[in-house]
Protein backbone atom coordinates (compact mmCIF):
# COMPACT_ATOMS: atom_id res chain seq x y z
CA UNK A 1 0.00 0.00 0.00
CA UNK A 2 2.76 2.55 1.02
CA UNK A 3 4.40 1.35 -2.74
CA UNK A 4 0.81 2.52 -4.18
CA UNK A 5 1.31 5.47 -2.35
CA UNK A 6 4.61 6.59 -3.42
CA UNK A 7 4.08 5.66 -6.88
CA UNK A 8 1.12 7.74 -7.33
CA UNK A 9 2.77 11.01 -5.68
CA UNK A 10 5.66 10.12 -7.99
CA UNK A 11 3.14 10.48 -11.50
CA UNK A 12 1.26 13.03 -9.69
CA UNK A 13 5.12 15.29 -10.04
CA UNK A 14 5.63 13.60 -12.86
CA UNK A 15 2.59 14.86 -14.53
CA UNK A 16 2.43 18.27 -13.06
CA UNK A 17 6.02 18.96 -14.42
CA UNK A 18 5.37 17.80 -17.86
CA UNK A 19 2.06 20.04 -17.59
CA UNK A 20 3.73 23.16 -16.15
CA UNK A 21 6.71 22.81 -18.40
CA UNK A 22 4.63 22.61 -21.92
CA UNK A 23 2.47 25.61 -20.52
CA UNK A 24 5.44 27.48 -20.11
CA UNK A 25 7.76 26.70 -23.22
CA UNK A 26 7.16 29.46 -25.61
CA UNK A 27 6.76 28.40 -29.27
CA UNK A 28 6.71 31.51 -31.66
CA UNK A 29 7.08 31.62 -35.18
CA UNK A 30 8.71 34.91 -36.84
CA UNK A 31 6.22 36.46 -39.49
CA UNK A 32 8.09 39.20 -40.90
CA UNK A 33 11.17 39.18 -42.95
CA UNK A 34 14.37 40.18 -41.55
CA UNK A 35 16.02 43.61 -42.17
CA UNK A 36 19.47 43.89 -42.62
CA UNK A 37 21.78 47.40 -43.32
CA UNK A 38 24.79 47.56 -44.54
CA UNK A 39 27.19 50.93 -44.21
CA UNK A 40 29.12 52.54 -46.83
CA UNK A 41 32.60 50.51 -47.87
CA UNK A 42 34.40 52.19 -50.51
CA UNK A 43 38.36 52.97 -50.87
CA UNK A 44 40.54 54.31 -53.90
CA UNK A 45 43.83 54.07 -54.76
CA UNK A 46 45.97 56.54 -56.88
CA UNK A 47 49.49 56.24 -57.35
CA UNK A 48 51.37 59.57 -59.43
CA UNK A 49 54.64 57.58 -60.25
CA UNK A 50 55.89 54.13 -61.21
CA UNK A 51 57.59 51.80 -58.45
CA UNK A 52 61.41 52.07 -59.68
CA UNK A 53 64.47 50.77 -58.00
CA UNK A 54 67.99 51.18 -58.82
CA UNK A 55 69.85 47.80 -60.35
CA UNK A 56 72.81 48.62 -57.91
CA UNK A 57 72.97 48.26 -54.35
CA UNK A 58 73.68 51.21 -52.28
CA UNK A 59 73.13 51.87 -48.87
CA UNK A 60 69.90 52.90 -46.96
CA UNK A 61 71.15 56.76 -46.46
CA UNK A 62 71.96 56.70 -50.55
CA UNK A 63 68.84 55.25 -51.11
CA UNK A 64 66.58 57.27 -48.98
CA UNK A 65 67.62 60.52 -51.20
CA UNK A 66 65.88 58.52 -54.30
CA UNK A 67 62.67 59.50 -55.19
CA UNK A 68 60.21 57.16 -54.07
CA UNK A 69 56.95 55.76 -55.08
CA UNK A 70 54.35 58.02 -54.02
CA UNK A 71 50.32 56.65 -53.78
CA UNK A 72 47.47 57.20 -51.55
CA UNK A 73 44.57 54.85 -49.97
CA UNK A 74 41.42 57.03 -49.27
CA UNK A 75 38.59 55.78 -47.15
CA UNK A 76 35.97 57.29 -49.30
CA UNK A 77 33.10 56.52 -46.59
CA UNK A 78 32.25 57.92 -42.76
CA UNK A 79 33.70 54.99 -40.81
CA UNK A 80 36.87 52.97 -40.27
CA UNK A 81 38.42 50.31 -42.44
CA UNK A 82 41.25 48.16 -42.03
CA UNK A 83 44.27 47.76 -44.41
CA UNK A 84 46.78 45.40 -45.37
CA UNK A 85 49.36 46.81 -47.59
CA UNK A 86 51.24 43.82 -49.65
CA UNK A 87 53.84 43.96 -52.05
CA UNK A 88 53.45 41.37 -54.96
CA UNK A 89 56.57 39.92 -56.34
CA UNK A 90 55.57 39.11 -59.66
CA UNK A 91 56.22 35.74 -61.43
CA UNK A 92 58.78 36.77 -63.74
CA UNK A 93 60.82 38.13 -61.30
CA UNK A 94 64.24 36.60 -60.05
CA UNK A 95 64.14 34.72 -56.52
CA UNK A 96 67.77 35.02 -55.68
CA UNK A 97 67.53 39.16 -55.53
CA UNK A 98 64.32 38.66 -52.74
CA UNK A 99 66.98 38.36 -49.77
CA UNK A 100 68.74 41.58 -50.53
CA UNK A 101 65.69 43.65 -51.38
CA UNK A 102 65.20 46.53 -48.53
CA UNK A 103 61.65 49.16 -48.21
CA UNK A 104 61.28 52.16 -46.29
CA UNK A 105 57.64 53.45 -46.20
CA UNK A 106 58.23 56.59 -44.00
CA UNK A 107 61.58 57.47 -45.11
CA UNK A 108 63.71 56.31 -41.99
CA UNK A 109 62.79 53.00 -40.88
CA UNK A 110 64.53 50.25 -43.14
CA UNK A 111 63.27 47.00 -43.39
CA UNK A 112 64.13 43.49 -45.12
CA UNK A 113 61.67 42.66 -47.59
CA UNK A 114 62.52 39.21 -46.59
CA UNK A 115 61.01 39.34 -43.14
CA UNK A 116 57.31 40.12 -44.60
CA UNK A 117 56.36 36.77 -46.12
CA UNK A 118 52.75 37.14 -46.63
CA UNK A 119 49.68 35.62 -48.41
CA UNK A 120 47.21 37.24 -50.70
CA UNK A 121 43.29 36.71 -49.23
CA UNK A 122 41.12 34.39 -50.37
CA UNK A 123 39.58 34.44 -53.34
CA UNK A 124 42.40 36.49 -55.03
CA UNK A 125 43.66 35.59 -57.81
CA UNK A 126 47.36 35.01 -57.79
CA UNK A 127 47.94 33.44 -61.23
CA UNK A 128 50.88 36.19 -62.07
CA UNK A 129 51.73 36.49 -57.83
CA UNK A 130 55.72 34.23 -56.69
CA UNK A 131 55.17 35.92 -53.62
CA UNK A 132 53.36 37.84 -51.48
CA UNK A 133 54.93 40.44 -48.37
CA UNK A 134 53.13 42.29 -45.70
CA UNK A 135 54.88 45.73 -45.82
CA UNK A 136 52.24 47.96 -43.85
CA UNK A 137 48.98 47.53 -42.07
CA UNK A 138 46.59 49.55 -39.95
CA UNK A 139 43.58 51.88 -39.90
CA UNK A 140 42.12 53.93 -42.05
CA UNK A 141 39.23 56.83 -41.96
CA UNK A 142 39.57 59.18 -44.29
CA UNK A 143 43.09 58.97 -46.59
CA UNK A 144 46.39 58.08 -46.12
CA UNK A 145 49.60 58.35 -48.07
CA UNK A 146 52.78 56.45 -48.87
CA UNK A 147 56.23 56.78 -49.76
CA UNK A 148 57.57 53.40 -51.14
CA UNK A 149 61.66 53.11 -51.05
CA UNK A 150 63.00 50.20 -52.62
CA UNK A 151 66.42 49.18 -52.99
CA UNK A 152 69.29 46.35 -53.10
CA UNK A 153 70.96 46.11 -50.13
CA UNK A 154 74.60 47.27 -50.40
CA UNK A 155 75.31 43.54 -48.86
CA UNK A 156 74.57 42.18 -52.22
CA UNK A 157 76.92 39.98 -54.14
CA UNK A 158 77.43 39.21 -57.36
CA UNK A 159 75.40 36.53 -57.62
CA UNK A 160 72.43 39.21 -57.92
CA UNK A 161 73.72 40.48 -61.36
CA UNK A 162 70.92 40.14 -64.05
CA UNK A 163 68.09 39.61 -61.81
CA UNK A 164 65.07 41.11 -62.57
CA UNK A 165 62.91 42.59 -60.20
CA UNK A 166 58.78 43.53 -60.88
CA UNK A 167 56.60 43.89 -58.14
CA UNK A 168 52.86 45.44 -57.66
CA UNK A 169 51.45 47.05 -54.90
CA UNK A 170 47.86 45.72 -53.41
CA UNK A 171 45.49 47.04 -50.75
CA UNK A 172 43.29 45.16 -49.16
CA UNK A 173 40.89 45.98 -46.77
CA UNK A 174 37.48 45.65 -44.47
CA UNK A 175 35.19 47.43 -42.63
CA UNK A 176 36.56 48.23 -39.26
Amino acid sequence: MIVLLILSIITTIAIVSGVTYAYLTVNAKQTLANKIETGCFSTSFTSSNNINMTSYPMSSVKALKLTPYKFTVTNNCNNNNNYDLNLNILNDSSTNILNYINYSLDGSTVKKLSTSVSTAPMGINTNNINKTYLIDTGTISTSKSFNLYLWIDESADNSIMGSVFKANVSVYNSQG
